[in-house]
């Protein structure tokens, strides 16, 4: 038992120090990848969930934080820096929380089969992903042709769009 104890008192302190060591640490820009994978291995250190290591832990998104850290700043660039601009960027309501809603949104189709009787649930999910309303009709024809098919919503809308961009062009 006090084994037990003292294994999880270091195991925690043992992460605040990574923290506090990675904040510190001096971002190369020139590594991106090891940039996304400090992200997401350490999403805690910059206070991230599962979405919102989606968002930060992606290199276009971290190398326009970077471009924006570097352009006002002079000094070295840390880890501290980046995680300033997330929570910045997680601020802004107007732009995180329709991005976050995206990227639910997207995550639940993608783990979503596609059904007939997933479909009514699954509507608003297409509309904030951009299903135009003048869609929907004929993507639900496309879904009762498809469900049969082991696909998830993401995969239907794939085919979708490729059907779409196979059809003739009609002439007005």
């Amino acid at each position: 038992m006090i084994f037990a104890t003292c294994f999880c008192l270091n195991a925690s302190a043992q992460s605040s120090v990574d923290c506090t060591k990675l904040l510190k640490k001096e971002i190369d820009p020139d590594s991106a990848r090891n940039m996304e994978n400090d992200v997401a291995d350490h999403a805690d250190c910059f206070g991230l969930d599962s979405i919102g290591i989606k968002i930060f832990a992606d290199r276009t998104t971290l190398r326009a934080l970077l471009v924006k850290n570097a352009s006002a700043s002079t000094g070295k660039l840390t880890y501290a820096n980046l995680l300033s601009d997330i929570n910045k960027a997680k601020k802004d309501t107007g732009y995180y929380n329709p991005l976050r809603n995206l990227v639910i949104a997207q995550t639940t189709l993608e783990a979503t089969k596609i059904s007939v009787a997933s479909w009514d649930s699954s509507v608003k999910l297409l509309k904030v992903i951009g299903m135009p309303d003048s869609e929907m009709e004929n993507f639900h024809q496309f879904l009762l042709e498809k469900k049969d098919k082991n696909w998830n919503y993401r995969q239907l809308v794939t085919a979708y769009r490729m059907k779409q961009m196979d059809a003739p062009k009609t002439k007005n």
